[in-house]
């Protein structure tokens, strides 16, 4: 098998992230000058639904962005945060997260969950009932990265989004802290999960959220993008002559195959395409992450773009390969992405 890229695999027996993990979100420490990686992850025995990616949140250090540590935390089988013991929440079967900021001297989870309450949803023409996938969106902080608590919101069930009744789920939030109001896009898929919306939404508190619709694009979108929207991350553009902000996204076509794209935006509103093309799609034939790549997360790094990925070699098979993978390439055109082959 090739392993190009594969940064971290399944952890030891007994551990939270011993089967399936990724969806990492990285962020540097701005005191220590460590760099902390939040994942998603699930233990052999974890139920929820199979092809999400959610169960436990999980915690790893790195001093460089390549090598990384995992940190025990204090949760169920040393995750950091895990689905919650109080049965009237949103969140008491599995969660994920697809971001983490800092707007002050705390971190902010932007997390999402469901419970064992069955939600119908359309595959293959069939209607179905799957426990844990009308999931909403919460948020927890936390001072180290390590140890969260959970901030209730004005939603139901505590969530600070619920999924509306038209939509399969309210999931994988991605957040921009303007000086006036916080944006939050997220992902919302019709029932038949042939279209994945991106909804928008504004708050003055970060408590209380008000819908602005979905994602504006200032052209028609590619044919990469014809499905939507699955998981995306925003971010200061940090390639010169861009516009202000830069989102790099897991696009869907309309045979629902997956790639890495990317845009950018003057206002976090109105999305300009960039490239007209992805910038970066699975692996080889033999290759871990041959049949998918998707949840990514971009920091900058000496002067290099480190891109963060959920790869994986199969959907169906439980023995397939699956883990976080790693990206470089320097500022500049990020079609230029290569896979991490060692130091």
């Amino acid at each position: 098998m090739n392993r190009t890229g594969l940064i971290l695999e399944p952890g030891p027996e007994g551990r939270c992230d011993d089967f399936r993990l990724g969806g990492a979100i990285v962020r540097p420490d701005p005191h220590s000058g460590f760099l902390h990686m939040w994942y998603y992850c699930r233990n052999t025995t974890f139920d929820g639904p199979s092809t999400l990616g959610t169960g436990f949140i999980a915690h790893a250090l790195s001093e460089d962005g390549f090598d990384w540590k995992r940190d025990d935390g204090s949760g169920p089988l040393k995750s950091v945060f895990a689905p919650s013991e109080k049965p009237d929440r949103f969140d008491t079967l599995h969660v994920g997260l697809t971001d983490v900021t800092r707007p002050g001297d705390e971190w902010l989870m932007w997390y999402f969950g469901g419970t064992h309450t069955p939600q119908p949803i359309i595959l293959g023409g069939l209607k179905l009932e799957v426990p844990g996938i009308g999931m909403s969106i919460g948020l927890a902080s936390s001072p180290d990265g390590r140890d969260w608590k959970r901030i209730p919101g004005s939603a139901f069930n505590d969530a600070q989004i619920d999924h509306s009744a038209e939509a399969v789920y309210a999931a994988w939030p991605n957040v921009v802290h303007l000086p006036d109001r916080i944006l939050m896009q997220y992902t919302s898929p019709t029932k038949d999960l042939s279209y994945f919306h991106t909804r928008v939404a504004q708050s003055d508190d970060g408590r209380n959220w008000h819908p602005l619709g979905d994602i504006q694009w200032a052209q028609e979108p590619s044919a990469h993008i014809a499905a939507g929207i699955v998981t995306r991350q925003i971010m200061e553009n940090p390639i010169p002559g861009g516009r202000r902000y830069l989102m790099i996204f897991t696009a869907v076509d309309a045979d629902h195959k997956r790639s890495i794209a990317c845009a950018d935006s003057d206002d976090a509103l109105v999305w300009h395409e960039l490239y007209g093309e992805p910038v970066f799609s699975v692996g080889a034939n033999n290759a871990w992450d041959s049949l998918g790549v998707a949840a990514n997360s971009m920091i900058v790094r000496n002067g290099h773009i480190h891109f963060y990925y959920y790869g994986f070699q199969s959907l169906g098979d439980d023995n397939g390969a699956r883990g976080i993978g790693l990206a470089t390439c320097p500022i500049g055109d990020l079609r230029q992405l290569e896979r991490y082959t060692g130091k």
